[in-house]
């Protein structure tokens, strides 16, 4: 996507290694496993973030920013705008700390995510859609909430990023690493973890919505893009601009974010279950980059079933709608 000369050593102060400490014994440690595909050219695996606490990878940076607020911040307690899965990692992780959460969602959000963030104990407050979901956010951290943002914040990059040294550490052999991107935060730790463990050689992919461009758009631009429309189905993966900090990270560390059309996000999903895992369809999007035959074809030049091109995808989420869930399982 771009040919720039990179540099990722500029983000020193990204410390994802001290959030990898602080998530010792919290977070879990998810598998990286084996799974099929249809092109023999290509050894698949899956970090498994579905089977995260809270069931997706954010639990990774809410707790890594919760972890780390002063007596006076905890007295003031926290906010977050969330569609559902940062939400309820928040909710997990201020409920853990003994402060209290309260948490802005646009009322089209899955209603089970809206649950679970009332189970754990946060105050939800709904709004008509994501913009002004974000507009209660602002207003309320004006009001002395303590933001804990979603994906723009350096502490929600670190956590993220230990999905990226996990990877780097239990498949050091890895040639390729694709991420869904939404915000950027979990792409933008990852592929920085990954290039400071294992260099320049691997390709890092991201995986965003053809209907929701905003950070193939802001690497373009070097600064975040607002989306004028939005036509994604995928939640999740649809804000209306990605972060300025991941936007930064991403130029200078990815090699390409490649759009797909919901259909192949949502077909993802479907083979996905079908194999045994609950995945909600944004996190089945790096996964449909190899099962939709999207993947970079000068990558599989001259591999074979004998020597095949080493990828792994993240499965980031597994909190689907239930009866999204249901249907995909009864064949609908």
């Amino acid at each position: 996507m771009h040919t720039r000369a990179r540099d990722w050593t500029r983000f020193a102060h990204i410390d994802v290694e001290g959030a990898a400490g602080r998530l010792e014994g919290v977070a879990r440690r998810t598998p990286l496993a084996a799974i099929d595909c249809d092109e023999a050219r290509v050894d698949l695996r899956a970090k498994l973030e579905n089977r995260q606490v809270t069931g997706s990878f954010k639990a990774r940076g809410a707790w890594n920013n919760v972890s780390q607020l002063g007596d006076e911040q905890r007295s003031r307690g926290v906010v977050a705008c969330s569609s559902g899965n940062h939400g309820k990692a928040l909710a997990w992780a201020a409920q853990r700390a003994g402060v209290a959460a309260t948490i802005v969602m646009p009322v089209d959000a899955y209603p089970n995510k809206i649950a679970a963030c009332r189970e754990l104990g946060a105050q939800v407050v709904l709004t008509p859609g994501r913009l002004a979901a974000d507009d209660e956010a602002e207003r309320l951290v004006e009001g002395g909430l303590v933001s804990i943002h979603p994906y723009d914040l350096q502490g929600t990059v670190e956590g993220a990023g230990t999905v990226g040294l996990e990877i780097a550490e239990q498949w050091p052999e890895v040639e390729v690493v694709i991420v869904p991107v939404g915000g950027g935060g979990l792409i933008s730790g990852s592929s920085l973890a990954l290039r400071r463990r294992l260099g320049g050689a691997i390709a890092i992919l991201g995986a965003e919505p053809q209907g929701a461009p905003s950070m193939r758009l802001g690497i373009e631009a070097g600064e975040p893009v607002t989306l004028e429309t939005i036509s994604t189905e995928v939640q999740g993966l649809c804000p209306s601009s990605s972060g300025a900090l991941a936007i930064s990270i991403c130029r200078q560390t990815l090699d390409d974010v490649l759009l797909l059309e919901d259909r192949d996000i949502f077909e993802a999903q479907r083979r996905l279950v079908a194999g045994g895992e609950v995945v909600e369809p944004a996190g089945a999007a790096a996964a449909a980059v190899v099962f939709s035959g999207k993947l970079p074809a000068g990558l599989l030049d001259g591999r074979s079933a004998a020597h095949p091109l080493r990828v792994a995808v993240v499965v980031s989420g597994g909190n689907p709608d239930p009866a999204q869930l249901e249907r995909l399982r009864s064949g609908g």
